[in-house]
């Protein structure tokens, strides 16, 4: 209940102009109840943008069963973390810019099990393709999970915020394969 009526009052007024007081009215309880559940407004934020995160997830996972073709799962895949980011991360973005340091640490656990979760989808997916003759085998299909997780959803995106010389490191490390994309794509390509 008490990450119900938090994720309400941060989408209200952004994670700044939120207090734990606010939260605690809201939800029609004590503020030592939210400390009993949650360390600070910090870890509290966290796991609301991880239970977000999660239901996200999840709500990915159902739909892309629903799909019938590679074509089409791969095309949801791609799309529908861009459509979520745009109507509902700004607010949950801001708020992780000003969360003190320590905790960002906290919640890089998170991102790296969401990571990691995606991942695992579209390795699925990238399967399916490859059992169905439509993925080429000009790219390992790891490798081609991370890049498109990494640069076309920015499931990686810490690194290039934060890291610069990781940045550098991750475009030289990826440049082959984005050069294959771009010239070959991910279609098998009848011989003729």
């Amino acid at each position: 209940m008490i990450l119900d009526v938090a994720s309400r009052v941060f989408s209200k007024y952004g994670y700044n102009k939120t207090s734990l007081d606010e939260i605690a009215t809201e939800a029609r309880i004590a503020k030592g109840t939210i400390y009993y559940y949650f360390t600070s407004k910090e870890d509290l934020f966290i796991n609301v943008v991880s239970e977000k995160a999660d239901s996200f997830i999840e709500e990915m996972q159902h739909n892309i069963e629903k799909k019938q073709s590679f074509e089409e799962k791969l095309r949801y895949f791609l799309q529908a973390p861009v459509e979520y980011i745009c109507a509902e991360m700004p607010i949950w973005l801001d708020g992780l810019k000003s969360i003190p340091f320590n905790s960002k640490k906290h919640f890089e656990q998170y991102r790296i099990q969401n990571r990691n979760k995606m991942l695992e989808l579209l390795m699925g997916i990238i399967q399916e393709g490859i059992a169905e003759g439509m993925v080429s085998d000009q790219i390992s299909q790891e490798r081609l999970c991370e890049v498109i997780n990494d640069w076309f959803l920015m499931g990686d995106l810490s690194i290039m915020v934060v890291d610069f010389e990781g940045f550098l490191s991750r475009i030289e490390r990826d440049h082959d394969v984005i050069l294959k994309l771009i010239l070959y794509g991910i279609l098998k390509r009848g011989t003729t």
